[in-house]
C-alpha cells in the first residue's frame, strides 16, 4: 500500500520541527510505503531548512515542496497533481501524530476494500490553561473535535471530515478535487470552509467514510487563540465562509433571509442572553451567535 501524508505549512517552523519529529517516532507498518511531503506555502521563516534537516535524518521517503501561491488550498491543489500513491493523508503543520497514526490508518484500509476516507479526533496540546469564558458551542475556534464514536460519515453526522486529520483513497480523491481556493486562510485572513466543499462532494459521490476515534492528532493551541478577540475574529471568518458556500450551492432548507432559520433563532436568543446570562462564557457565547449570524449574511450577499 502507497500513502503519502501531506503537510502544508506557512511561516510556523518551531511547530513544524514538532511535528515532522511525531511523524518521525510514529509507528509505520512494513506493508506500507510512506512518503512524507512538507508543502511550503510562501514562508519566509526558516521552515525549508527545517524540512531539509528532516528530509536527510529520517528513516523514510521525504520530500519539500514549495509553493508561492498564497492558501492552503492552492497549495493542495499544486501538490496533489504531483502525486500517485494509492492513498493520501492530510494532517497540519501545529499538530503531532500519535505513536499508532500510521497503524491506525493501514489497518482500516487493509481490513475493509470498500473504505474510501477516514477522519479522526483532535485532541488539545494546550499552552496554558484555558480561560473560564471559553465558549464550548465553538471548540472548531482552537481546533478541538472529540470524535470519541466510531460511526460513518453521512448527511446525519453532525460534522464534517476535518482536513488536518483525515486518510482518502486516491482514486475517490481525484473525483472531488480540486480545493476551493477562495476559501481557507489566506495571508492574515481567517476563513474557513474548503473542508466542508471537499466533504460535501464526497457524500456526493457516494463514498464510504467512517470515524475512527484511533486515529488520534494532538493539536497544539496556543495562548493567542485563548483570547476574545482570535474567537470574535474566528467566527466572523467562518460565517462569513458559511454565507459564501450558501449563495455558491444556493438555499434549500427552512430559513429567513437566505440563511438557515436555526441560525437567526440562536442570534435572536443571544441578544437577551448577551447581557442576561449566568455566567461569563454564556454570555459570550451568546455575542459570537450573534457575530456568527451577522458575518452569514456578510457572506451571503456582499462577499
Amino acid at each position: 500500500m502507497t500513502f503519502e501524508l501531506l503537510i502544508p505549512t506557512y511561516n510556523r517552523a518551531a511547530l513544524l520541527q514538532r511535528c515532522l519529529d511525531s511523524v518521525d517516532r510514529a509507528v509505520r507498518p512494513k506493508e506500507l510505503i510512506l512518503t512524507v511531503t512538507v508543502i511550503d506555502n510562501n514562508s519566509n521563516d526558516n521552515t525549508r531548512q527545517i524540512a531539509e534537516q528532516f528530509i536527510d535524518k529520517c528513516s523514510m521517503r521525504a520530500r519539500y515542496i514549495f509553493v508561492g501561491r498564497p492558501g492552503k488550498s492552492a497549495a493542495l491543489n499544486e501538490v496533489l497533481a504531483q502525486t500517485d500513491s494509492d492513498f493520501v493523508g492530510f494532517i497540519d503543520d501545529d499538530e503531532q501524530l500519535d505513536r499508532t497514526w500510521f497503524e491506525v490508518a493501514y489497518r482500516e484500509f487493509a481490513n475493509n476494500p470498500q473504505l474510501d476516507y477516514i477522519g479522526g479526533p483532535y485532541l488539545p496540546d494546550w499552552q496554558q490553561e484555558p480561560p473560564e469564558w471559553l465558549p464550548p458551542a465553538y471548540p472548531g475556534a482552537i481546533g478541538i473535535v472529540p470524535r470519541p464514536h466510531r460511526l460513518p460519515f453521512s448527511r446525519e453526522f453532525a460534522g464534517v471530515l476535518m482536513g488536518g486529520n483525515a486518510v482518502v483513497r486516491r482514486s475517490v480523491l481525484e473525483r472531488v478535487l480540486p480545493y476551493p481556493e477562495d476559501l481557507g486562510n489566506i495571508g492574515g485572513k481567517i476563513r474557513s470552509g474548503e473542508d466542508e466543499v471537499i466533504y460535501q462532494r464526497l457524500l456526493d459521490a457516494g463514498a464510504i467514510g467512517m470515524v475512527v476515534p484511533e486515529l488520534v492528532i494532538y493539536h497544539w493551541i496556543p495562548a493567542q487563540r485563548l483570547t476574545k478577540k482570535y474567537h470574535r475574529r474566528w467566527v466572523i471568518g467562518r460565517g462569513i465562509s458559511r454565507g459564501k458556500q450558501l449563495r455558491d450551492a444556493g438555499f434549500s432548507e427552512p430559513g429567513m433571509f437566505g440563511i438557515p432559520r436555526h441560525q437567526i433563532g440562536t442570534a435572536i436568543r443571544g441578544l437577551r442572553l448577551m447581557w442576561c446570562g449566568r455566567s461569563s462564557q454564556e454570555r459570550f457565547t451568546a455575542q459570537l451567535s450573534i457575530l456568527d449570524c451577522l458575518a452569514t449574511l456578510y457572506g451571503r450577499y456582499f462577499y
